[in-house]
């Protein structure tokens, strides 16, 4: 299949949006190892060969389902870290549990499981280096702490903070979590690397 085809044909397009999301539709349901491509294609209402025209394996359409989610996060990251200095940062954390929110089926997803540990490992890499960029204060200190190390210690902090905001059915709300978010990430991590 040409991929510019699959770029711009409305019912590729369509067919690989209800593969994507009857998978994830079965990821929340149960373990990615225990779903078949059988059951894909049965939730999806298509027939069996069709998942093959678009996709090689189920870890092909996993992967797409959380690259272009995490590339939609990521995008939202890097425009809010560029105004990391400014005092609506607790608003801009509001606004990334926000998108959390509203994208939740995906980042339950992410962060339940096993089979997506490289995804995981590449999106705290991606949001560090985001951080270690936007991110004055990180890139300025002549702190001990390295910029790499801190820039690591958000992107992983904040997973974890979406993670366990999630388990909790996504309370408090996310203009509390954005002034969490501030104090116990953003503004914790900057007094750190500015004390040593």
């Amino acid at each position: 299949m040409n991929v510019k085809t699959a770029k711009t044909d409305p019912r590729v397009r369509r067919t690989r949006r209800i593969l994507r999301e009857a998978l994830v539709s079965l990821i929340l349901e149960k373990d990615y190892a225990s779903i078949s491509i059988k059951e894909i294609t049965d939730r999806a209402e298509v027939a069996y060969i069709t998942f093959f025209r678009h996709y090689n394996s189920m870890d092909e359409l996993l992967m797409e389902v959380l690259e272009a989610g995490l590339a939609e996060l990521l995008r939202h990251i890097e425009t809010l870290a560029v105004k990391s200095e400014d005092p609506t940062i607790e608003a801009e954390g509001k606004l990334i549990f926000e998108y959390i929110n509203q994208n939740s089926d995906l980042f339950q997803i992410l962060l339940k499981s096993q089979s997506v540990a490289r995804i995981r490992k590449s999106v705290i890499k991606n949001i560090s280096t985001i951080f270690q960029n936007s991110c004055r204060p990180l890139r300025l200190s002549k702190s001990q702490i390295p910029v790499n190390i801190a820039g690591n210690h958000i992107a992983t902090s904040l997973l974890a903070l979406i993670e366990w905001w999630l388990e909790n059915k996504t309370s408090p709300p996310p203009a509390q979590m954005g002034k969490i978010y501030k104090a116990l990430i953003i503004d914790a991590t900057i007094g750190a690397v500015a004390s040593v």
